[in-house]
Parts: C-alpha cells; sequence; structure tokens
C-alpha cells in the first residue's frame, strides 16, 4: 500500500510541472502578439550637432610687420695684444665694469725699453753727424770762397799780361775742386737728417710697442673673462678678452621681398595727384620689441639702417636693424627676440579669430552656416594674424556666420544648430601695448591675454570674456 502511494504522489508533480510548461509557453506568445501588434521600430535620426557661429568684426587698426630678430651690441670690442711677450699680470675681474683706457693686462716691458734705448741713442749719435756734417759744410764754403777770390786775382792778372796761363788754371781747377767739396758736404748733411729721421721713426715706434705693454681697455663696458693666463706667452694679435658695452642694442631683423611690394604698393595707393613717393625718414620710424617670456612689446626702439645692397637673393629678404635703450640691462646679446613694426597709418579690417580660419592643401578656409542652417565652406585670404585675429583680405562679409566653436563637429554640407555671439575686439588687445592712441616712442605697456584660446584636445575654442552673447 505504501508503494503505491508513493508512486501517486511522484505522477501528480510531473503533472504539476508540465502545467506549470504549458502556462509559461502560453504567457510568451501572447506577449509576442502583443508586441507585434504594436506597430514598426523606425529609425530615429540624431539631432544636428550644436556649433556656435559669430559675424567677423570691422576695426581700425595700424598695419604692422612682425618677424624675428637677434640682439648685438651697439659697442663690443676684443681686446688684442699688440706685441709679442709674456703677461706679467691681469688687472680686472671678469663681468666687472671697466672704463675706456683702464689697465687691463701688463706684459713684460724689459725688451722694449731696451729699444727704445737703443732708438734713442740712434737719434742722438745722428743728430750729432748732422752737426759734423754742417761743419764741413762751413769748412768747404770758407775753402770755396778763397779759390774764388784767387782766381779772381789770376784772371785780372792774365788781363795785365802780369800773370801765367799755368797759374790761371791751377786756380780755376782749386775752384772747381771747392765748389764739388761744398756740394758734397751739403749732401752729407741732408743724409745725416734723412738718418736723424729714421732714427727717430724707430724710436717712436720702440715708445709705442712699448706702450703697447700695457693692455688699456678700447671702450667702456663690462669685461669678459681672461682667454689667457697670467705667465703665458701672447703673440701680436692674441685674443686677451672681449668688452661690450650694454647701454644700448641692435636688433637685426629682416622683411620678405613680398612684404616690401605691398607696404610699397599701400604707399602709392595713398598718393594725392601729382604727388610723388618720398623716401621714408627711418630714424623716426618706432620699432617694438618683445623677448619669448614677455607678454607684450615693452621695448620701444626706432629704425636705424636698412641694406644698402638691397634684397638677398638668396633669401629673398632685406636686412633691417632697430636700436634700442638697454640702461635697464634687460637685453642680452645673442638673445632671439620678436619684433614689431608700424607700416603706416590705421585702416579699418575684417576680422575673424586665427583659430576659425582652417588650412589644408587647397588653402585657407573658413566654415560659414548658410540660411538652411548648413555649413558651406569658404575660401579666405590672410595677410597677416594679429594677437590671436586673423585679417582677413577676401572671402567674408560682415554677415558671413563663421564657425568658432564646434569646429570638430561641422563638416561642409551638414545641417547644424547655430548659436550666434558677437564678437569685440579693441587696439589695446590687437597691438598688445601699441594702440594708435599712444605716443610713439613711449614704454609700450605688458600684453593682455589673446581673445580666444584653443582647446587642442577637442579642437573647440573658448571665445574671449569680451564677447557678448
Amino acid at each position: 500500500m505504501k508503494r503505491v502511494q508513493r508512486t501517486d504522489v511522484f505522477g501528480q508533480s510531473l503533472a504539476n510541472i508540465n502545467r506549470i510548461w504549458i502556462a509559461i509557453s502560453i504567457v510568451g506568445m501572447s506577449v509576442g502578439l502583443i508586441g507585434c501588434d504594436s506597430g514598426k521600430n523606425d529609425y530615429q535620426a540624431p539631432p544636428p550637432p550644436s556649433v556656435t557661429v559669430a559675424s567677423p568684426v570691422r576695426q581700425a587698426i595700424t598695419p604692422f610687420m612682425e618677424q624675428n630678430g637677434i640682439i648685438e651690441a651697439v659697442d663690443e670690442a676684443d681686446v688684442r695684444a699688440r706685441v709679442q711677450g709674456f703677461v706679467e699680470s691681469i688687472a680686472f675681474e671678469p663681468g666687472k665694469e671697466v672704463a675706456a683706457g683702464q689697465v687691463l693686462y701688463q706684459i713684460e716691458p724689459e725688451q722694449y725699453q731696451a729699444a727704445v734705448n737703443s732708438a734713442q741713442a740712434s737719434v742722438e749719435s745722428s743728430q750729432a753727424s748732422i752737426e759734423v756734417a754742417r761743419a764741413l759744410v762751413s769748412t768747404a764754403e770758407a775753402e770755396l770762397k778763397r779759390t774764388s777770390q784767387n782766381l779772381a786775382r789770376e784772371r785780372a792778372m792774365m788781363q795785365k799780361q802780369a800773370g801765367s796761363q799755368a797759374q790761371l788754371d791751377a786756380a780755376i781747377a782749386a775752384n772747381d775742386a771747392a765748389t764739388a767739396a761744398l756740394k758734397s758736404a751739403n749732401a752729407n748733411v741732408q743724409a745725416a737728417i734723412a738718418e736723424e729721421s729714421k732714427s727717430q721713426a724707430s724710436l717712436a715706434q720702440a715708445k709705442l710697442d712699448l706702450g703697447y705693454t700695457t693692455v688699456k681697455s678700447p671702450i667702456r663696458g663690462r669685461i669678459s673673462k681672461t682667454d689667457v693666463k697670467q705667465g703665458n706667452l701672447v703673440e701680436n694679435g692674441t685674443k686677451l678678452t672681449t668688452v661690450v658695452n650694454h647701454e644700448k642694442m641692435f636688433a637685426n631683423f629682416s622683411v620678405s621681398d613680398r612684404e616690401i611690394m605691398r607696404l610699397m604698393k599701400q604707399k602709392r595707393e595713398r598718393l594725392l595727384p601729382k604727388e610723388e613717393l618720398d623716401e621714408p625718414d627711418w630714424s623716426k620710424m618706432p620699432v617694438y620689441l618683445k623677448r619669448e617670456t614677455d607678454d607684450g612689446f615693452s621695448f620701444t626702439g626706432v629704425l636705424n639702417y636698412v641694406d644698402q645692397q638691397g634684397v638677398d637673393a638668396a633669401t629673398g629678404t632685406l636686412g633691417l636693424r632697430a636700436q634700442f635703450d638697454n640702461s635697464h640691462d634687460m637685453l642680452i646679446p645673442g638673445l632671439f627676440v620678436t619684433v614689431r613694426m608700424p607700416l603706416g597709418d590705421a585702416d579699418e579690417v575684417t576680422l575673424v579669430p586665427e583659430y576659425a580660419v582652417l588650412r589644408d592643401q587647397r588653402g585657407q578656409y573658413c566654415l560659414v552656416v548658410n540660411g538652411e542652417q548648413k555649413v558651406e565652406r569658404v575660401e579666405v585670404s590672410v595677410t597677416q594674424t594679429v594677437s590671436g585675429w586673423s585679417v582677413i583680405e577676401s572671402g567674408l562679409t560682415l554677415d558671413s556666420r563663421v564657425v568658432v566653436d564646434g569646429l570638430q563637429r561641422a563638416r561642409p554640407g551638414l545641417e547644424v544648430k547655430a548659436t550666434a555671439k558677437t564678437l569685440e575686439v579693441t587696439d589695446f588687445a590687437l597691438m598688445r601695448g601699441m594702440s594708435s592712441a599712444e605716443p610713439a616712442g613711449q614704454p609700450s605697456p605688458g600684453d593682455e591675454t589673446n581673445p580666444q584660446s584653443t582647446d587642442a584636445s577637442n579642437g573647440d575654442a573658448e571665445l574671449s570674456p569680451s564677447e557678448v552673447e
């Protein structure tokens, strides 16, 4: 009886399991039928990407040229030995200021002092020879006078037929010999004078060489370390040290021939009828300078030289040079700097942020949003960049909506959602302290932060605080 009950229980459990699976299957089929009846699963297009657009800015700015340059000292002199000898002493400390004419080195003077003494003795000897020669001239003159008188007496006696021809001939011969002796004596005097002049020249050279044993600074300035040590033998021409005057500095830079032609074209366009193009006064042309770590162009100088040989055919550039005051001792020879030079009066130009101008193999272009909210590629011509702004010569109008944010999300032909912003810029921000309102030649204030910055990670640029939505 017990076995029969266990069998019934097991069979009843199997029946319950079957009923559960049937219920699950019915529910699954019902859900599937409900899903099929709900409709089709349509594709939903993503929303258009968001970009920020802005119209170009029309601003009057002063055109300028910006080039790289290198600093050179106005006064710099190598100190060299001018005689041979051993260095006895060094009378300066490297890096210190020295005055013009200050003693720097002493080269052994003994041999040159001996040469001076020898030359002085030669001068005295030649002077004595002159005196002797002049005494002989006096003797010769007296002898010539005697023979001349004797010759005159013999001729008078011959006229009176009181003398003989032999005596007259002897008187003539004696007179001729006295004349020749006088000429010889005068020649000896001239030779002695020439010898004395030669001795004087030798004495002057000996004194000069003796003076060169004391080496002095040729200019005022700071002196570098010595190239020779005490006790070393130096030759004529050996470099000993260098003296540099830091009060004034040159900045050497160059401008391309294309920039020169553009400047000349602008000047001609501004000429009045029948007015001729005058030679510019370079000395009145201001030049501004900044170092690599400077925020702005805080150094002000003037252009003082233009290469008279013209454009270098090898590089296609014209060499220029500007002079700057360095009394503050902030410029160092050999320093690489950036030079900026105004090229004329202020002109109105069209500006867009520099990062909004893109480049590829076809050239420079901007992405703009048209009236259909689609992105277009517009070719532009950029003349120069000014403190993070590009000067647009052609390609854009003041109504153009240039993409300034979200450049990576914008593609030509793509529909976008554009948000408009207004760009603003001032002369001070553009010229970094070189506003046309500031007088030329005054120190320029520091640079301000660029009106925009670019995020290299996503290609989107953040607009300046001065931009207003």
